[in-house]
């Protein structure tokens, strides 16, 4: 089924298109509409489909943070609110904010809930391609995670759904990919439009970066809050050396530097050099930002700041 024909039956439920929006933030990879969009399809194909079942898949994942805990008990509560204003049967709400609390621990109660339950788990039966494509997805949603502790959860969820020799396959890749993760490093303070532009250059090239925020001795310390744009992505501070915080990590990282111009080339120059004799093996990427982000600086707006002119740099 279509985003257009979902929307149009929503309506036709007396329920807004607004929630179907929610599976596009910039945070899901794989809880996205074309998820709501092939298990409505899965579920339409094998003949199970019914409205209750079409509203359990729109709003099963309708509030989805990986960070979060109860993303199932707040999706059935921001579907009941809804389903009160849309005037829909009360029984049939009761009924459908329990199929979406099941989803929790995928344990059904009717054999309506267990069709849902088995669409949505669908994925675990697709070949081995879509499967490592889908890894990659959940991965992204997880980059919050440090790697060693996403690797290992990961596994324990996975060998949950070990039911042919496709999931044993994935569960190996698991076990012994090494991605490519980049640590994007610097003072930070504040984090503003031009370190996000080379954030979004370095994401196309790793799997995932970490935004180390640094103590620099010659610089003053970070007061400025971390934008809330940055909210899914792994944050850590350090103090004293890099290629220290490097090693402390236990796996392999390249390093992301951003440039503005040809002084901040030499700058990363030298400094290169210096963590070059401390960390042989080392690998660093200079990345430019856009010709529009040049001149900004993290000392430039907090100078901007003291005449309140300093908004249009930041991030929200």
């Amino acid at each position: 089924m279509k985003v257009s024909e979902i929307i149009e039956k929503l309506k036709g439920l007396g329920f807004k298109e607004d929630v179907i929006k929610r599976y596009n933030e910039p945070h899901r990879f794989y809880h996205t509409q074309k998820h709501i969009c092939d298990l409505i399809s899965v579920l339409s194909n094998r003949q199970q489909l019914t409205d209750e079942l079409f509203l359990t898949a729109v709003y099963h994942d309708a509030v989805y943070w990986p960070s979060s805990a109860t993303n199932e008990e707040d999706s059935a509560d921001l579907f009941v609110k809804e389903a009160q204003v849309a005037k829909y049967p009360i029984d049939k709400i009761n009924t459908i904010k329990q199929w979406i609390l099941e989803t929790k621990t995928h344990t059904p109660s009717s054999q309506q809930s267990e069709h849902f339950i088995k669409a949505d788990l669908q994925i675990f039966e697709r070949p081995l391609g879509d499967l490592l494509d889908y890894e990659m997805q959940i991965f992204k949603e997880f980059q919050f995670v440090d790697y060693l502790d996403y690797k290992r959860e990961r596994i324990k969820v996975l060998e949950k759904f070990n039911s042919n020799a496709n999931v044993a396959a994935l569960i190996e890749y698991v076990k012994t990919r090494k991605p490519l993760i980049g640590v994007f490093c610097g003072s930070f303070n504040p984090f503003h439009r031009g370190h996000y532009n080379v954030l979004q250059k370095a994401e196309l090239i790793c799997d995932k970066v970490i935004i180390a925020f640094g103590k620099n001795p010659d610089k003053s310390d970070r007061n400025w809050p971390i934008p809330q744009t940055l909210k899914n992505r792994q944050l850590t501070e350090y103090n004293g050396l890099l290629t220290d915080f490097l090693d402390s990590l236990g796996y392999d990282v390249i390093v992301i530097r951003g440039l503005r111009n040809s002084t901040d080339f030499q700058y990363e120059q030298n400094q290169y050099r210096y963590i070059q004799e401390l960390k042989p093996k080392v690998k660093i990427i200079n990345i430019f930002c856009d010709k529009e982000f040049e001149h900004i600086s993290s000392s430039g707006i907090r100078t901007l700041e003291k005449y309140g002119k300093h908004q249009n740099y930041l991030l929200d």
